[in-house]
């Protein structure tokens, strides 16, 4: 349910998206030119987890004690609409889906785990004259979602199951699907409207589910961008 919900909100975010592209521009109170632009970008990124499990949950949650968590290579895809209220700050509203991998390390052993996901967030975007372009940052909050997860050696701690919820007979997994973060993006935007970015995705909400003193997961991602405005 909650995954339908997420598509269907996603789609009407970008529906608004290229509608409001349409319109001309206009002006505020002060007679400031206020109109909307959107691009894509599209590029490498690595992620993982900031984590510790305890070697209690063991049983629980692995086949044995988390070591670490290594980062992988992955591929992101993202699309942004900006509103501009100045010549320099703008409201950015951004959607991302994104292949992401990373390996669990544990005893002598590897677990490759491969989700595949979106991320939707707002952002308050400054812009700045810089040489023949512009010099950007972003920053704002994300909610992200597991659309599909996967993993070898079966070690995949969004499909783990930990029990089942007597009442109502749902599955609770050793991982949430669904957290939120915060998004630091920094980059340059050409004369002709090319652009390259960093983009800095940092969860803030604790994705175990199993609460033991010294417990947390945390994710992360760091994506190289290529794209455009238009």
């Amino acid at each position: 349910m909650k995954k339908t919900f997420f598509i269907a909100a996603l789609f009407s975010i970008f529906n608004f998206q290229f509608s409001i592209c349409t319109l001309h521009a206009q002006y505020d109170e002060q007679g400031h030119q206020q109109y909307a632009s959107w691009g894509f970008a599209v590029g490498p990124n690595t992620s993982s987890y900031i984590m510790r499990v305890d070697p209690l949950l063991r049983d629980t949650l692995i086949a044995d004690t988390v070591l670490n968590s290594l980062p992988a290579t992955g591929l992101s895809l993202g699309l942004f609409l900006d509103y501009h209220i100045t010549a320099e700050w703008a409201l950015q509203f951004n959607g991302q889906f994104a292949m992401e991998q990373s390996l669990l390390r544990y005893a002598d052993h590897h677990s490759h785990i491969l989700t595949l996901g979106s991320d939707v967030g707002v952002a308050v975007r400054y812009r700045t004259p810089w040489r023949q372009g512009h010099f950007y940052c972003a920053f704002g909050p994300y909610v992200h979602f597991v659309l599909y997860s996967g993993a070898t050696e079966g070690i995949n701690l969004y499909r783990r199951q930990i029990y089942t919820d007597p009442a109502t007979g749902t599955s609770r997994f050793a991982m949430s699907d669904i957290h939120a973060g915060l998004n630091l993006t920094l980059g340059y935007e050409f004369r002709n409207r090319w652009l390259v970015q960093l983009e800095n995705k940092f969860g803030v909400t604790d994705i175990l589910h199993l609460k033991t003193p010294g417990t947390y997961v945390y994710p992360y991602k760091i994506t190289i961008g290529v794209g455009c405005r238009f």
